[in-house]
């Protein structure tokens, strides 16, 4: 195998800490993700902040043009505020000081 395509493997600490802790995990997650969007992505919408709830379904889609025209519908409604849920909740939480994204 050539440099370019050798796997680095995480320092093990790091690997514990992770919220994905090994591909077999990440393929789960992934696999879900396609067979059942709604039981992957409803719990980790719960995590975050809305200032108004959606209304019907979590997810209403059609990608069958002999059923009607293509749509997705992902929380009809809901509110929130990206910024927010992306920086200021957690400078809220205590955690200001800290890294958010190591790149």
């Amino acid at each position: 195998m050539d440099e370019l395509h050798k796997t680095y493997l995480p320092d093990t600490s790091i690997q514990e800490n992770a919220l994905v802790k090994s591909m077999d995990e990440y393929n789960d997650m992934y696999n879900l993700s396609i067979s059942d969007p709604e039981s992957f992505w409803k719990p980790i919408s719960e995590q975050f902040f809305f200032k108004s709830q959606h209304h019907g379904k979590f997810l209403d889609f059609n990608f069958d043009v002999n059923k009607g025209p293509i749509s997705i519908k992902w929380m009809d409604g809901a509110i929130t505020n990206i910024c927010f849920n992306a920086l200021d909740r957690h400078v809220q939480n205590g955690l200001g000081d800290k890294v958010a994204f190591y790149w």
